[in-house]
C-alpha cells in the first residue's frame, strides 16, 4: 500500500512540475491577433507550423525555419531566421537605415529588441547594437 502511494505521489509531482516549467504547445488561434497579423505581413504565404506558450511569452515556428517569440501583447520580442532573411521592415526606419547604411550588402539573419534598443545579426558575420532613434552603439564580429 505505501509503495503504490509513494507512486500515485511521484506521478502526480512529476506532471505538476512539467505544468509549472514546461512549454505548451498551443493552438495558432492562442495567438495575440497582432502576432497573426504581423507574421502574415512580414512573411506572407508562410505557414505557422508551431505556436509554444512559455511563461510570459509564445515562441512561433514558421514554415520558413524562421524563429519569433512574442510577448502575450502581441509584440515581437526577437526573431531568428537562422539563415533566412529577415525583412527590413520589421525595424522603425531609422534602425532599417543605419544598418542598410552600414553594411548596404549585407541581410538581417537575428534581430532582438530590449529597451527600444536593436541587437542585429548580419549574414556577413556581423553584429550591430543600435538605438531605436537608428545611432549606432557599436558592432562586432560574431564569430
Amino acid at each position: 500500500m505505501t509503495k503504490r502511494l509513494l507512486l500515485v505521489l511521484g506521478l502526480i509531482l512529476g506532471l505538476s512540475s512539467s505544468m509549472v516549467f514546461g512549454d505548451w504547445i498551443v493552438p495558432v488561434s492562442s495567438l495575440p491577433q497582432k502576432s497573426r497579423a504581423f507574421i502574415n505581413s512580414t512573411f506572407p504565404g508562410v505557414q505557422i507550423w508551431k505556436v509554444e506558450r512559455d511563461g510570459g511569452k509564445f515562441e512561433v515556428k514558421l514554415s520558413n525555419g524562421v524563429d519569433i517569440d512574442f510577448y502575450m501583447t502581441g509584440d515581437w520580442k526577437d526573431i531568428d531566421g537562422e539563415w533566412v532573411s529577415i525583412p527590413f521592415s520589421v525595424l522603425p526606419a531609422a534602425v532599417a537605415n543605419t544598418v542598410k547604411q552600414t553594411y548596404p550588402q549585407a541581410m538581417m539573419v537575428s534581430v532582438e529588441k530590449e529597451w527600444g534598443n536593436y541587437k542585429i545579426k548580419l549574414n556577413n558575420m556581423m553584429e550591430l547594437y543600435v538605438t531605436g532613434s537608428g545611432q549606432l552603439m557599436g558592432q562586432k564580429f560574431d564569430d
